[in-house]
């Protein structure tokens, strides 16, 4: 059994621990598509040169959501096989695109893509996903149930009443997990 708390400071954390680096694909590519996207807009309107222009910052952007794709499928596979229950969280992502702060290390992320794609990769291999309510996930200790008030820029949970403390995002896939497996 497994709990998945998707986050940005790393793609996942799943409650045994393991910590999933975040590949941000888009941001590491950033510098040659603004480069790639400067060459396109000072070519001339109908041009052959802005045509081939048009298919290099294509084929870029290509690149790009194919080593994402690559990277979900591939996490995915591995969780789906490794795990026979696999409880993660029912974000919304829609509208957490609408913070701007926020809304391009969202999209790069692309957790929407990851849950679906684990999905059906659970189904294909026999495990049971389950999707948790992530309200309070974060803020409740994972030991007592204690809620406390945390701001995002918080990344080290301390319990006030039992004193536990851990990382944040393994707090949360802990609790992800004990509610998932409380869930019919």
């Amino acid at each position: 059994k497994v709990g998945i708390d998707v986050g940005l400071e790393s793609f996942a954390t799943l409650s045994n621990g393991e910590v999933i680096a975040n590949p941000r694909y888009l941001i590491k590519a950033e510098r040659r598509l603004k480069m790639l996207q400067r060459r396109l807009s000072r070519k001339k309107k109908g041009s052959a040169n802005r045509r081939k222009a048009r298919f290099r910052f294509a084929k870029a952007h290509l690149k790009v959501s194919n080593q994402r794709t690559d990277f979900l499928h591939k996490l995915s596979y591995r969780i789906a096989k490794s795990y026979s229950f696999i409880a993660v969280e029912n974000l919304n992502v829609k509208s957490m695109l609408t913070n701007h702060w926020m809304a391009k290390s969202i999209s790069d992320a692309s957790w929407s893509n990851f849950i679906r794609c684990l999905e059906y990769k659970a189904v294909t291999s026999g495990s049971k996903l389950v999707k948790v309510n992530p309200r309070n996930t974060s803020k409740t200790c994972s030991k007592c149930g204690t809620i406390t008030e945390m701001p995002l820029s918080k990344r080290e949970f301390l319990c006030s009443k039992c004193g536990f403390a851990c990382h944040r995002d393994l707090n949360a896939s802990i609790n992800i997990l004990k509610v998932g497996t409380d869930c019919p």
